[in-house]
């Protein structure tokens, strides 16, 4: 699976601010299922589709994690 390349206007998205900003939260649930919930969203469909277009953005540990969970 190919993700979007993370550019300067793709970082600059709101689905892009909501996946990169809760960083902390992140490494507080270690990749969990748990961290979906990280991100802002109406609800985890939301959530989700937010995750796999802008993974590339947070690393690629995330876009691991997006690929494991099957979200994309």
């Amino acid at each position: 699976m190919e993700f979007p390349e993370c550019t300067q206007e793709l970082l600059r998205t709101d689905d892009c601010a909501v996946v990169v900003n809760p960083t902390a939260c992140y490494n507080q649930f270690r990749w969990s299922t748990r961290t979906l919930g990280c991100i802002d969203g109406t609800n985890d469909a939301d959530r989700k589709r937010k995750a796999c277009k802008c993974c590339s953005c947070v690393g690629t540990v995330m876009c691991n994690w997006v690929k494991q969970n099957r979200f994309c």
